[in-house]
């Protein structure tokens, strides 16, 4: 299977790339309607030159600064970034670190293309070993030369019943319990006449 690269995953985000004359105000108003806890700065060549953190924002708040304040002084610049044509699983390790919910992505110039997000890599690893299972049990189910069809209808679950069974009603059992009706007799001319004379004779 072919391997996934940084740029088949990462964000491209503007909203989240900020120049380092951005006031604080600017960059708080960003990561308020964001996504993301960070944001990547580039200088005025438009190459990367570090990252801003929420709560470095937050620190620098709480001190009251001028409202033109800018974030030279809270860029970190010795931020990590990831190249674009990188092979997705060589960067997977550097998200171990809880400080990493995003990585600046890079092209061959320094310039700041997107992010990759670490709820995204969450999800390829998830979707990664979905896939791994399932690869799995086709090869099993080929090793054993059975469909995985076959394999389904031959399972026999509890509370199916048999399709021949024929389910009996109750009035056919009753039908079938009662006794078979008695045909009925007929008299002959004179054993008629008598009957009818005795009854005669008792009114």
């Amino acid at each position: 299977m072919q391997q996934r690269l940084v740029q088949d995953l990462m964000r491209i985000r503007h909203g989240h790339v900020v120049p380092e004359t951005a006031t604080l105000r600017q960059v708080a108003e960003r990561l308020i309607i964001s996504d993301c806890d960070m944001m990547a700065v580039i200088d005025t060549d438009g190459r990367f030159s570090g990252v801003v953190c929420e709560s470095s924002v937050v620190r620098a708040l709480m001190t009251n600064p001028e409202a033109n304040a800018t974030i030279q002084s809270i860029i970190c610049r010795h931020a990590e970034s990831i190249r674009l044509d990188a092979c997705l699983s060589t960067v997977l390790p550097l998200f171990r670190s809880s400080a990493n919910t995003a990585l600046p992505v890079i092209d061959q110039a320094g310039i700041v293309c997107g992010l990759l997000m670490r709820r995204d890599v969450i999800g390829n690893l998830l979707n990664r070993q979905a896939e791994a299972a399932m690869s799995a049990a086709a090869e099993s189910a080929a090793s054993n030369s059975v469909h995985p069809k076959t394999v389904a209808t031959q399972i026999r679950l509890p509370f199916q019943k048999s399709m021949s069974t024929r389910i009996t009603h109750t009035a056919e059992t009753n039908r079938s319990e009662a006794k078979p009706a008695q045909k009925p007799h007929f008299l002959s001319g004179d054993a008629a006449r008598r009957v009818l004379w005795e009854a005669e004779d008792r009114l």
